[in-house]
């Protein structure tokens, strides 16, 4: 009977050793492979991401603008990190384009101010000036595309550097336009709404010369672009913004009928006043998802 006992004792101790070390060797595989598992995880969560590069937009002001006449829509739309403000690019009356502010090709969504010094000059003079700017963004900061918007003239301004120089290889893509309360068929606006100008299904009734140029030369225009035409009704009886007839200002679906797109918009009450579409949040909000959406 000793002997059974004994034999018994001795089993259970090697019963009880093997299953110490089989646990042991469970619990070592379960933490090896928890470990792996976290490595994995950590290696995937820290992988270096690289950011994309977005399109710059540039920002002109019309007749006799300031830096304020867009800057501040530039302040509201990059707000909460949404867009960056970055360069300031100034134009002499020769030309000359100065450049300040920072340039991180890497910024959400970079907003470029453009200012003219002689904020009165000719439609010719600053086309040229336009061409210098973009000269200007291509060869000192390798700007491939840009989106541009323009209020007033300068919105004017935007459609003849399209007819005019476009097509430059030396010069960025526009791809996208905006444009605000833009005169692109002249400034008469008639007290009952009614002018020689009125829109009709085939274009204006009539055509200033600088909308006749308009025309005769739109084939010019990038076939692929898109655009935003914004125009302004205070309701007042005038059919306008206080400045530009909406004739005028939609006028330009005749210039830019053979684009990739064309939307017009119009804004109604004292904050479609001319100077008032860009401070106008609705204005921001439209632009916004033209631009980025």
């Amino acid at each position: 009977m000793k002997k059974i006992l004994i034999a018994f004792s001795i089993l259970a101790v090697f019963a009880i050793g093997f299953g110490f070390i089989f646990a042991t060797h469970d619990a070592t595989e379960k933490e090896t492979t928890t470990t792996g598992e976290i490595k994995k995880t950590t290696t995937k969560d820290t992988a270096t991401k690289v950011k994309s590069i977005d399109t710059p937009t540039l920002f002109l002001h019309g007749y006799a603008g300031t830096k304020n006449s867009l800057g501040h829509m530039m302040d509201r739309l990059s707000r909460n990190g949404d867009a960056t403000r970055s360069l300031v690019l100034s134009v002499s009356p020769e030309g000359n384009v100065k450049a300040s502010g920072d340039w991180d090709k890497f910024a959400t969504k970079p907003l470029i101010q453009i200012l003219f010094e002689d904020n009165k000059s000719s439609l010719t003079n600053q086309t040229i000036w336009l061409q210098n700017v973009m000269r200007t963004l291509k060869s000192e900061y390798h700007i491939p595309t840009v989106s541009v918007v323009g209020h007033s003239m300068g919105g004017v301004d935007w459609a003849s550097y399209l007819e005019e120089a476009s097509d430059r290889t030396d010069f960025p893509a526009v791809t996208k336009l905006v444009t605000i309360g833009a005169p692109f068929n002249g400034l008469t606006i008639g007290e009952d709404g009614t002018t020689a100008y009125d829109l009709t299904e085939n274009g204006p009734k009539t055509n200033t010369e600088r909308y006749q140029n308009f025309i005769t030369n739109k084939k010019a225009i990038p076939a692929a672009l898109q655009v935003l035409n914004i125009a302004g009704d205070v309701e007042d009886g005038t059919k306008s913004d206080t400045s530009v007839s909406l004739a005028s200002a939609l006028s330009g679906k005749f210039i830019f009928d053979q684009v990739a797109s064309y939307k017009e918009m119009v804004f109604t009450g004292t904050k479609a006043q001319h100077s008032k579409l860009h401070e106008n949040k609705d204005v921001d909000a439209a632009i916004k998802e033209f631009l980025w959406s």
